[in-house]
Parts: C-alpha cells; structure tokens; sequence
C-alpha cells in the first residue's frame, strides 16, 4: 500500500486537511459531522501515519467496529489500491458510511452491518483494524473477534488494534467518563497488553507502542503480526519505547471550515 502521489513524494499536510474536510462534509447531520471533527482530533495526522505504516504492503483490509466509516474513507481516499471492508453494529451508522463513500467518489470501500462478537468471516484479509472498539467488547466478545480475525489473515496478514492502556490511571478515568458519556452506559472492560497477548495465537509476534498526544487519552497501539516458520525470537510483547507525538491535532480544531 503506498500513497497515489507516489512513493518519493512529501506528505501535503494542506491536501490532508482538505481530504479530511471532504470526508467530514460527505455526511448530513451536523451533529455526525460534529462527531467526525471530534474523531479526527482523537485520531490525529500521528497517529493516522502510524496505521497507515501498520497497513503498509496490505491490500485487502477489514476495519471492524468502522463506526460512521470515516477512517475506511479517509485510508480508501488516501490509497486507491486498498479493498477496505468496514463492519459495524449500528445499521444507522452504516447507512451514513455507505452515503458518505458515494458522495466521496470512492469504489474501494464497502461497508456492511454486522455484529463482531458474532462475527463469522469467509474470506481473507491482508490486515485486520480495530480502533478504539475492544473496551467496549465484553471478555467473551474479544476473545470471539480476536479468534475470528487471525483465523482469518493471510499468510503474512497483520491484526492492528489501536485502544486504550490501563496507566496512568487518571488518563484511564477519563476515557472511561467520556465512554459513559458517549455510549450512555457503565459496562466498558479495558485490557492491558498481557491479556491482548493471551488472546491471540502465539504464531502472533506482538509489538505494542503506547502514544504520548497532547489529549489526555492513554492512547496504545498493538501490531500483531505472523511469525515465520523457524523465525528467531520470542512470540511473547515487545513493549516499544513511549511514541511522543507532536500536539498536530490542535490545528485540526477547524476542519469543518475553510
């Protein structure tokens, strides 16, 4: 997967602010597109640059969870040689995903209604992408999806799971507050990276980069990956340096305006 313009081009940090104000504008409700704005500050150009390595070289991507599909137009605009499939819960929000794509141009990209904690797969994917979906999946639920996604990655497939870490504590309570305030609900079952570990075939090697952003999220990265046959090294958590990222979503607070 490479960007369109070329793979010795400079990124054009005016043309990702136009491309994330078209995917904004793709959507009718002021208050989605409110939530888009919000989104797009939480998931800043960092840490959108850090998925997009995570996906680098794949081509057929599953984006479980997609929500209103932002992200799925924002890679499928981005990379017109990906096959990006999102699934979600909310038939509404995949109505307005699929509404947005088309006003988008956008023919690599489909999104479906479907349930991940019964999530039942029948084709294969390059790379598996889960943003901020599995605090929100009871025990047996992420056990279920995480099963279901390596069962189904292609022989040098990547499962990429951006979520919440459980320290510093403080950072911990308020994701959890706003979770409450988004979701209406109390019930939210935050993992640390032993039991990502755990969860996952230990054919996995699993690097997990936790994120330093100017935000108050204790934002964490995990990059499962298959392990080749006789491949040196342990399968177990390589738990990378502290990723300290510069404070660019600041400037993104006016992505609904010119």
């Amino acid at each position: 997967m490479r960007d369109s313009s070329g793979p010795a081009a400079i990124f054009d940090t005016a043309a990702h602010r136009r491309l994330l104000r078209r995917i904004i504008r793709a959507y009718d409700s002021r208050m989605v597109r409110g939530y888009c704005v919000a989104r797009f500050l939480i998931i800043n150009i960092n840490i959108l640059h850090m998925l997009g390595l995570c996906m680098r070289g794949k081509t057929r991507i599953l984006d479980v969870g997609c929500g209103f599909g932002l992200f799925g137009c924002y890679f499928a605009a981005r990379y017109p040689r990906l096959a990006y499939h999102g699934i979600d819960l909310d038939a509404q929000r995949i109505a307005a995903a699929n509404r947005a794509a088309e006003r988008l141009g956008l023919h690599n990209i489909r999104f479906e209604c479907r349930d991940a904690q019964t999530l039942d797969l029948s084709q294969e994917y390059d790379a598996v992408v889960m943003l901020d979906l599995m605090h929100h999946l009871p025990q047996g639920g992420k056990q279920h999806v995480l099963r279901e996604a390596h069962e189904h990655l292609a022989a040098e497939g990547c499962l990429i799971i951006k979520d919440v870490a459980r320290r510093p504590s403080w950072k911990l309570f308020f994701t959890w507050a706003l979770d409450v305030l988004m979701t209406r609900g109390f019930e939210m079952w935050y993992w640390d990276e032993r039991q990502f570990r755990e969860a996952v075939d230990v054919s996995f090697r699993l690097e997990a980069y936790p994120i330093a952003d100017w935000l108050p999220y204790p934002h964490v990265l995990y990059l499962f990956e298959r392990q080749a046959a006789g491949a040196a090294g342990p399968a177990g958590g390589l738990y990378a340096e502290n990723v300290a990222l510069a404070p660019a979503g600041r400037g993104e607070s006016n992505l609904e305006h010119e």
